[in-house]
Formats: structure tokens, sequence, C-alpha cells
């Protein structure tokens, strides 16, 4: 009858059952296995300088660490927690779990990433400019002519100077492959910072870190090596060469041979690291150190060693001469 209450069986209340409870550990037989975790997927925001992997449900995300730091305290905490040891990497990165789905990840990366893609809508011919204005300035201050070089005098003056700028340049000029610029970038990153700063990562203006990615670092430990060889035998090699200092035609040849010898100490024990010797111009304290002769062979030595740096730059980071790099936008 739809109004009877049906009252629970007295006899069943105070008595438990003897039957041993099932616990988490013992599993009944009859349930069904859990289903295996989704393979990961990479998004398409998959920054190949990234040096983070963030995981959302089973898409992950290759992004900079401190793009996000940069936006948000929230961020900036949650990568300053330490991973535990051994965890899996991919490509050197470690993966961070969040737990908001994946789709939330993939719009807040789009608008960080690509913020043109969320704003209004513009014709092709202001998409066009812009474009061409960020390459414009790009081959203004990393041109491919010595000339070119000299007259920016190692110095930013189309985009602004800001601390670390020149490793968040070069990671930009690395991803979007404008390749003509990139023998100038690094050499201008191994210019602005000492190696030990490029390992430690240099701070911005906001606080964050630019850092290199650690297969970018590997190739400036390269470089710098073949730098190094290449200054020993081309620009500073009158330092060891007793036939332009002091030259035969010195007249004070005692004096000039101890000057260059204090000139090479001074290299030898200053910046370990300095490219300085690669493309930069002459010395003019060295000029006031040497006879009028052996200046100028030792100049015409540095200068004729100069125009070969500028030629094999592209070598020390593994390219080739300079007009097999062509800009891939």
């Amino acid at each position: 009858h739809r109004n009877s209450k049906i009252e629970p069986c007295p006899s069943r209340v105070p008595y438990p059952s003897t039957k041993r409870q099932r616990t988490e550990e013992e599993p009944s037989e009859a349930a069904p296995p859990p289903a295996p975790a989704p393979t990961p997927v990479r998004s398409k925001i998959w920054m190949p300088y990234g040096d983070i992997i963030l995981q959302a449900e089973s898409t992950q995300f290759r992004i900079n660490r401190d793009v996000l730091a940069r936006q948000s305290s929230v961020f900036k905490d949650m990568f300053v927690i330490p991973q535990p040891p051994n965890e899996p990497t991919i490509e050197g990165c470690p993966i961070v779990r969040v737990f908001d789905s994946a789709k939330d990840w993939e719009l807040l990366l789009e608008v960080l990433y690509h913020p043109f893609h969320s704003s209004v809508s513009r014709p092709v011919p202001v998409v066009a400019a812009m474009l061409e204005d960020a390459l414009s300035r790009l081959h203004f201050e990393f041109p491919t002519t010595l000339e070119a070089w000299e007259d920016t005098e190692g110095v930013l003056s189309k985009i602004q100077p800001q601390p670390g700028a020149y490793i968040d340049l070069m990671h930009l000029i690395l991803q979007c492959r404008v390749y003509s610029c990139i023998p100038t970038v690094i050499l201008a990153a191994l210019s602005a910072h000492r190696l030990e700063a490029l390992v430690k990562g240099v701070r911005r203006a906001d606080g964050s870190m630019a850092r290199l990615h650690i297969q970018t670092f590997t190739r400036l430990v390269l470089a710098l090596e073949r730098i190094t060889d290449f200054q020993r035998n081309w620009t500073l090699s009158w330092l060891k060469d007793d036939t332009i200092v002091p030259h035969k035609l010195c007249k004070s040849r005692k004096l000039c041979d101890r000057q260059k010898k204090q000139i090479d100490h001074l290299i030898l024990w200053g910046n370990g690291h300095d490219v300085s010797y690669t493309l930069e111009g002459w010395n003019e304290e060295w000029s006031d150190k040497l006879c009028g002769v052996c200046e100028a062979t030792a100049k015409l030595s540095y200068d004729t060693g100069r125009q070969k740096g500028w030629e094999l730059l592209p070598t020390f980071w593994g390219y080739k001469e300079w007009k097999s790099l062509r800009d891939a936008l």
C-alpha cells in the first residue's frame, strides 16, 4: 500500500554482521579494473625554448615559466615550490601538473603567447606593417655587415634596452628563425654578460629572470671556445708574433717588446670570457704603449683579424657563411 510505513527489522539492529568488512586493500573480485590513464598529448602551445611542461588533464604545454610568473604572484609562487627528486622530465624540462581543464589553460596561454589572436581583428596591411616593423628593428640592431654593426656601437636603440633583453631577444630570434640576426645577437649576449651570469640568469626590471634554454647555453659554450681560439690566432696574434712587435724597423725594440708582454698579461688576466677582441675596434690605449712603427703593424694585424672574425662569425654558432643565413619569415 502506498501509505504503509515499513519499519526496520529490530532483530538486525543491535547485532553487527559477523562477515569481515571489505577494505580498500581487498577490492571485490567483481569490480572492473581501473581505466588506464590517457596518454599525454602535446598541445599546439609548445615553445621550443620553453623551460617547463604544464600538464592539464592529459594535455601538455611547453612554456617559459617566466612568462607566467610575470603575470601573477600565484604562478610565481607555484614555480618556487621544489619538484620531488627523480621526477620524469621531457627534453630536460620538469613536468608540473595543474588541476584546471586543458581548455582553460589553452585559452590562457593563447592570450599570453599570441595576444593579437585575442584582440580585435586587424586588416592585413596592418598585420604586415607590424611584422615588417618588428623585423626591421631586429635587422637594425643585429645587421649582416661589419660596417652596420659598428654603427650600432654595441647598444640597443630601436629596441628598449632592459636587463636580460639580449637573452630574451636571442630566444625570440631563434624561435622565429630570423637566421640572419643569430650571429650578432649571440655575440651581443656574450659581450653584455659574463658566462656566470648566463648560467644563473639575468634578473629583469620586474624581478623575473631571463634564463637561457639548456640547448642554447650549450651552443654558447661551444661558440665561446671557438671565439677564444679565433682571437688567439687572429686579432691577438700580434702579441705572440715577434715579427710584428717589435717590428724590424722599431727604434725601441726592448721597450715595445716589454709593453707588448704587458698588454698580453692584462688581456690574459682580465675577463677570461672576453669576446670583444673579435669585432671591437683597436684599443687606443695600446697605441700609447707602442712606438709608431709597431703600432701601425699591430693595428694592421688586428684589423685584418676583425675582418676575418666577421667572415667567420656564423661558423662560431655552427652555421655556414653569411649568405646561407636566410630568414624564415
